[in-house]
């Protein structure tokens, strides 16, 4: 390790001290990218997906694509500061999904059930939306996810 280098490691370490000395409630979830939300379903039944966190706008357009697989409890959500209408579309998407969308109360506004990979069809969504969750197609119906359900807020970073 060079004298730049090491001198670097050494601002970084204590730059970080620094942080958890002087601002003992500073979160780090803005700088991580995965965690977990638990959506609660109508019925109150909590379903729980490991997810990346998409707020940056390169992150959000690439998405899941090129992706050649997604496990049953994993998922990506997308992040905004403010609702909008939101469009999506599966073009370079090489697996099927679910298409979640959320609104700024955390409920979910509209589901895009089995949104079909590589297709170039926009999907958008039928009210405003802040959040969207993508997960594997077939597991909102398996696990009786519905408009009306809540996305938690307690494991959420910060935003964009």
């Amino acid at each position: 390790m060079n004298h730049h280098s090491f001198k670097l490691h050494i601002s970084i370490f204590l730059i970080g001290i620094a942080i958890i000395l002087f601002y003992p409630n500073f979160s780090f979830a803005l700088f991580e990218n995965k965690g977990q939300v638990t959506i609660v379903t109508v019925a109150g039944k909590l379903q729980n997906f490991d997810v990346e966190f998409a707020r940056s706008e390169p992150e959000k357009a690439v998405g899941l694509m090129f992706r050649k697989r997604l496990a049953d409890n994993e998922g990506m959500l997308f992040m905004w500061n403010t609702s909008s209408l939101r469009q999506f579309w599966m073009k370079n998407t090489l697996i099927n999904l679910d298409i979640l969308f959320i609104d700024s109360d955390l409920r979910v506004v509209h589901i895009e059930e089995g949104a079909k990979k590589g297709s170039s069809r926009i999907i958008s969504s039928t009210l405003p939306a802040q959040y969207v969750l993508e997960i594997n197609a077939g597991q909102s119906q398996l696990r009786k996810i519905t408009p009306g359900a809540l996305l938690t807020a307690k494991n959420l970073p910060n935003c964009c």
